[in-house]
């Protein structure tokens, strides 16, 4: 960032921070009620339908308050309500770990790239920095304007006189009162038992321990009301005098020659091209070939593919790296640079389908688990980057990267929500059973309630052996939700836990499982006369207090 950008950062906050608002005490309001919907949608409560109803507050909430302060919202202030939105509803539709983390870390990133876009600023135009400064810049004036808002609050209260004057008498008159009721209560408790059984009574209510439980909630209440105040603020304050940051004086100045680059794509596309015709030879060439090397089919398909796609990233950020380091001058240079790097481009797309290649075959030889279908989904959405990063490398328009980036990275995550990433394993390896009579049913038990309706399935189509070890985890998935449910109140409800439970209360196949739980909260199940362990332990997930 340059000398001028950060003057310009600097001076444009302390507009916002002393910009003057229309409505203090409205935004101060809604920042309270925000907060106190935190403290009574997520204090002791498991992710559930909270999550969403409290993003829908907060969306509201922002919007009422750029109508008080007639502040008329972006193109961008229109349309991001809308992802966040959607990835906050299927936080209470998935609960499939990394879908949910997912959600929570996509929602939040979002509304902070909210709060800097509402005002006028446009994501189209960011760049790197204004990405990275749209993501810390958020939650750090959030603790800092609010300040300014009620100070705006406090003088509106005290140039009323009327109204401060009585006030403050109240205040004054109740902190005179207070000490000296004490020290009478005090003297008259002593000096008669039928008064003092009165006070006593009078105060059996009080418990300490509670009293200290609800000084806590009150705290977090205001301080995210407070927090989420400042972020209201932020949105409705914030410059529409802007410009990108990066677009003037680099940090770095270019000091590479078109040779040394020249020298340095070359050499990586050597030995790229060479990589690739090995793959063309014996991963794409078929397994005689593989085995013909002395390898088997699956050994090989399960050595490197991180590293290739640990490859793939960073000829992507040397690419860039060079883009913004090299000296290009004249035509002929820009054509010289966009040729290597496109070649090396497209190379790396070649090393993508290897690895996709190898992960497929891996997946045939030992079946679908989280882990691999996250990675197949990645590679997808990888493959249509670096197609984007082709394009707009050709198209000299390289500071369009991190647009790209963002989509990516919220398209995997609705990606991951769309294809329902427990069930999909389930309905894959069930496919499996019946191509070649192998499943890995400890796995699969363990996945989340995003499963069970798959696992249904898997129990009518299994043969009985594979029935005989499925149908008493079943029932224990089903004495546990149920269980489990009566534990939980309304902010918790879950619509992947609910269709579970009413599916497995459905199911009569179980019916004649008895599933207890031992002095050690173990979950077993009886068969033919055993006591087995329930494989699955209930999730709910560690998104409250």
């Amino acid at each position: 960032m340059s000398t001028h950008e950060e003057t310009t950062s600097t001076s444009s906050f302390l507009r916002m921070f002393r910009a003057r608002l229309r409505t203090p005490l409205a935004l101060s309001l809604i920042g309270l009620l925000l907060g106190l919907s935190v403290e009574i949608l997520f204090h002791g409560h498991p992710l559930g339908i909270s999550f969403p109803i409290w993003v829908f507050l907060c969306v509201l909430g922002l919007f009422a308050a750029s109508y008080f302060e007639g502040v008329r919202p972006s193109l961008a202030g229109w349309l991001l309500p809308i992802p966040i939105l959607f990835l906050a509803i299927m936080a209470a539709l998935r609960m499939e770990p990394l879908t949910s983390f997912l959600n929570v870390v996509s929602v939040l990133a979002l509304m902070a790239l909210w709060v800097r876009s509402f005002g006028g600023r446009n994501p189209l135009h960011y760049g790197w920095l204004d990405f990275g400064v749209a993501l810390g810049w958020a939650p750090l004036v959030s603790w800092i304007l609010p300040w300014g808002t009620l100070k705006q609050v406090w003088d509106r209260f005290r140039s009323d006189k009327r109204t401060s004057g009585r006030l403050v008498a109240v205040l004054r008159g109740l902190l005179l009162a207070i000490p000296i009721l004490l020290v009478f209560i005090g003297l008259l408790h002593s000096a008669d038992l039928i008064f003092a059984a009165s006070i006593d009574r009078a105060l059996s209510w009080l418990n300490l321990q509670l009293l200290a439980e609800w000084v806590g909630r009150l705290m977090v209440v205001f301080i995210s009301g407070f927090f989420l105040l400042g972020a209201i603020t932020a949105a409705v304050k914030d410059s529409q005098d802007w410009s990108p940051m990066g677009e003037g004086k680099p940090f770095l100045s270019p000091f590479l020659g078109i040779t040394e680059t020249t020298i340095v794509t070359s050499a990586v596309d050597l030995l790229f091209a060479f990589f690739v015709i090995i793959q063309f030879r014996y991963l794409f060439g078929g397994e005689a070939n593989i085995t013909a090397a002395g390898y088997t089919y699956a050994e090989y398909a399960r050595r490197g593919f991180s590293e290739l796609v640990a490859v793939a990233f960073l000829a992507l950020a040397l690419i860039l790296a060079l883009a913004n380091w090299t000296r290009v001058e004249g035509r002929n240079q820009k054509r010289i640079f966009a040729g290597l790097s496109g070649w090396m481009v497209v190379l790396v797309g070649v090393i993508l389908a290897s690895a996709l290649v190898r992960l497929l075959l891996y997946e045939n030889a030992y079946g679908f688990t989280r882990l691999r279908t996250y990675t197949h989904v990645a590679i997808y959405w990888m493959g249509a980057l670096f197609v984007a990063f082709l394009v707009m490398l050709l198209l000299g328009q390289l500071r369009r990267i991190p647009h790209a980036l963002v989509i990516g990275a919220i398209g995997f995550a609705i990606t991951l929500n769309l294809l329902n990433v427990d069930a999909f394993v389930v309905k894959q390896n069930t496919n499996r059973l019946e191509q070649s009579s192998k499943i890995d049913l400890e796995y699969v038990l363990r996945l989340s309630e995003d499963a069970t309706p798959m696992l249904l399935r898997l129990s009518e189509l299994a043969s009985p052996d594979v029935q005989q070890e499925l149908l008493p985890q079943l029932a224990c998935l089903r004495s546990q939700q149920a269980t489990l449910t009566e534990d939980l109140s309304w902010p918790s409800y879950h619509l992947s836990r609910a269709a579970e439970e009413r599916l497995l209360a459905q199911y009569e196949a179980i019916d004649s499982y008895r599933v207890w739980q031992s002095v050690s909260d173990e979950w077993l199940v009886k068969l033919n006369g055993e006591d087995i362990a329930c494989l699955r332990q209930p999730w709910l997930g560690e998104w409250g207090w």
